[in-house]
């Protein structure tokens, strides 16, 4: 069974764990609930964090340069109050590899809050984040920052599923860092690398290269900037497709026709979205196994996360 470093996930507070919404509710999510057995949660309420009441009125994000966060029952602006507290709170974060928070909300919402022309709340004028969602992905640029709904997309959430735990096993090289262990976290991470993002593949490669012993937490340091910028946009099919036949090639010359020709037509179902990626993963690794190909069966492209959570 592949062992995974714990992610350390920011969590609003009112998704499964309190009754923190303004109206005294709680939200029950399945998939959060899952995940909870395999991360570590730290919990966030930025409303009562700033000292709201549970109930409370309803806060809204008031268009404007900058945009404000209003209580329209009292017209008091609660906008200073919740960036300083924000910069506080992910300031004193000492480790983190991700982040899931509440959709729709004036303060967690990622990319999907309302936000009002007028102080009634009585204009909509399209859609933005929360005010605590913006000092988040002003500070961590490259990290996975998702709403709970916007994880019942699949792609979407295999994607922030990729990040965090491959960010949490960044974070355990670093409290285990040799240069050996450097070295066989790149080589871990080449075809994962190879699908999201070529150009940081060559560049970390040449940075693992001219690796040295007595330099080993700055090229660390660099290593994982460039690292984490790798992930940020959803590889396309025909890049999973193109790892998947470099893949294959180490088989070549040990499978029978009848074999290959199934794989291809595997290949073919999940180009059409017939089937999803785990179908020819599972292929190459029962391939791999079968003919001990121990690059392979390392790679955590084919395993980056536990196998439970792709049943969601």
């Amino acid at each position: 069974m592949e062992n995974f470093a714990k992610p350390k996930v920011v969590l609003s507070k009112c998704i499964n764990l309190e009754a923190t919404r303004y109206d005294g509710g709680i939200i029950k999510n399945d998939f959060a609930e899952l995940l909870g057995k395999f991360v570590e949660y730290i919990p966030v309420c930025p409303e009562v964090a700033i000292g709201l009441p549970i109930p409370r009125d309803p806060i809204i994000i008031v268009k404007n340069d900058p945009d404000k966060l209003i209580q329209p029952k009292t017209k008091i602006d609660f906008t200073d109050k919740m960036v300083t507290f924000s910069k506080e709170f992910l300031g004193n974060l000492k480790e983190v590899d991700g982040f899931l928070l509440k959709a729709k909300s004036p303060s967690c919402g990622v990319k999907d809050t309302n936000c009002y022309k007028d102080y009634e709340g009585k204009e909509p004028v399209g859609k933005t984040s929360g005010i605590f969602t913006r000092v988040v992905l002003e500070t961590f640029k490259n990290y996975p920052v998702e709403s709970e709904k916007r994880l019942i997309d699949r792609g979407i959430r295999d994607q922030f599923l990729t990040k965090i735990f491959s960010f949490a096993d960044l974070r355990f090289l670093k409290e285990n860092l040799t240069k050996a262990n450097l070295i066989e976290f790149h080589s871990r991470y080449k075809l994962m690398l190879t699908t999201y993002n070529k150009v940081n593949l060559r560049i970390l490669g040449k940075i693992v290269s001219n690796l040295k012993e007595n330099d080993l937490q700055d090229t660390y340091n660099k290593y994982s900037e460039i690292f984490k910028s790798s992930f940020n946009k959803k590889p396309k099919v025909s890049a999973h497709v193109n790892t998947l036949l470099h893949a294959f090639g180490y088989f070549k010359d040990k499978l029978g026709a009848k074999e290959k020709a199934h794989f291809l037509d595997v290949i073919e179902d999940f180009t059409k979205g017939n089937v999803d990626i785990y179908a020819p993963i599972e292929l190459i690794l029962g391939f791999a196994i079968r003919f001990e190909e121990e690059y392979l069966m390392k790679q955590r492209y084919f395993n980056p996360y536990p196998k439970e959570l792709r049943r969601l």
